[in-house]
């Protein structure tokens, strides 16, 4: 089993529109944020019956903005090697301070996609000098979320090429959407998503860096034409595969102790970790993934040259996607 992602808080500063929490956060039953209690409970289990776990991941909303968030880091660090923090990185000085007491076993994944960083003199230098401060002291990575409607140059000039340049990997993926909401795109906009990740990564590529590249979840070969798929190739973007089943999957745990599979489809399907392993929920939504996708193949997949589970062969795409397909 892969580390979980654990989500220690449901609440966030920024309001970014390809957040793929914002189901979770816009549910007020909720908890605001998860019980000291229980985090400890999912330690102790994953130190207990998961040893190729080496790294705890915590997100949100932002999940350091947590009451007990510095006890949240003691605690892990103190059963495991490694903690990630998926964070905006609008930390506190004093925030700034405590972590880097921690690093190199602390790691960042700072999404520089938030409207504030993007659009906010004041928060943009916040975050970029937090950035700068951990690049060299630990493993950085930006994640970079867009749409077919983002502005990629505007998107990266803010970012500014001394930061991209500095970070150890990149985490690029598009806004993939919630199952039950209205799908923003169409089959026949997916080269338009292709074109913009074709785009980053000739920006990353082309400003010497030798950062690890590696693909979230939802993209399909369909997006690429041949040059462009072979680009993101010979520039070593990390393709393990395509759609929902183009990465190794971890579970997500809420504030509330109840996991779902991914944010896309944390509307349809929830189970609570309380009294049962984590690993035998983990397995049930694989089942249920494969139950779906086969559920929802339609023929403009089957027909696809580019079909299949074999390397450079893809399933499909997001099944929320599919699922919100008016013959989905």
């Amino acid at each position: 089993m892969f580390a979980p992602n654990i989500l220690i808080t449901n609440f966030c500063n920024q309001n970014c529109s390809f957040c793929f929490a914002r189901a979770e956060m816009n549910d007020s039953i909720i908890d605001r944020e998860m019980e000291l209690s229980n985090f400890k409970r999912i330690l102790t289990e994953m130190k207990m019956k998961h040893h190729d776990i080496d790294t705890v991941k915590l997100l949100g909303g932002e999940p350091s903005l947590h009451s007990r968030f510095r006890d949240i880091i003691e605690l892990s660090l103190a059963a495991f090697p490694y903690v990630q923090i998926f964070t905006n990185g609008i930390f506190s000085p004093e925030m700034i301070f405590f972590l880097q007491t921690k690093v190199p076993r602390v790691k960042f994944t700072f999404n520089v996609m938030t409207p504030g960083f993007q659009l906010n003199q004041k928060v943009h230098k916040k975050v970029t000098e937090a950035i700068q401060i951990f690049a060299p002291l630990t493993e950085v990575t930006l994640s970079l979320t867009f749409d077919m409607h983002t502005d990629i140059s505007r998107a990266l000039n803010t970012v500014g090429d001394e930061t991209l340049r500095i970070v150890k990997s990149f985490r690029l993926g598009f806004s993939n959407p919630i199952a039950g909401e209205r799908n923003y795109y169409q089959f026949e906009d997916f080269p338009k998503v292709g074109e913009q990740l074709y785009r980053i990564m000739k920006k990353i590529r082309g400003l010497g860096s030798t950062a690890t590249c590696s693909l979230n979840c939802g993209f399909t070969r369909c997006m690429f034409t041949d040059s462009q798929y072979e680009f993101l190739k010979k520039s070593g973007v990390e393709i393990m595969g395509f759609g929902c089943f183009g990465k190794a999957s971890s579970v997500d745990i809420g504030t509330d102790m109840r996991a779902f599979h991914c944010f896309p489809l944390s509307t349809k399907d929830k189970k609570s970790i309380n009294n049962t392993d984590i690993s035998n929920v983990d397995q049930d939504f694989l089942k249920k993934r494969y139950e779906y996708w086969s559920k929802i193949r339609l023929s403009v997949c089957v027909k696809c040259p580019f079909y299949g589970h074999t390397p450079d062969k893809c399933p499909g795409p997001c099944i929320a996607f599919r699922m919100n397909s008016p013959h989905g």
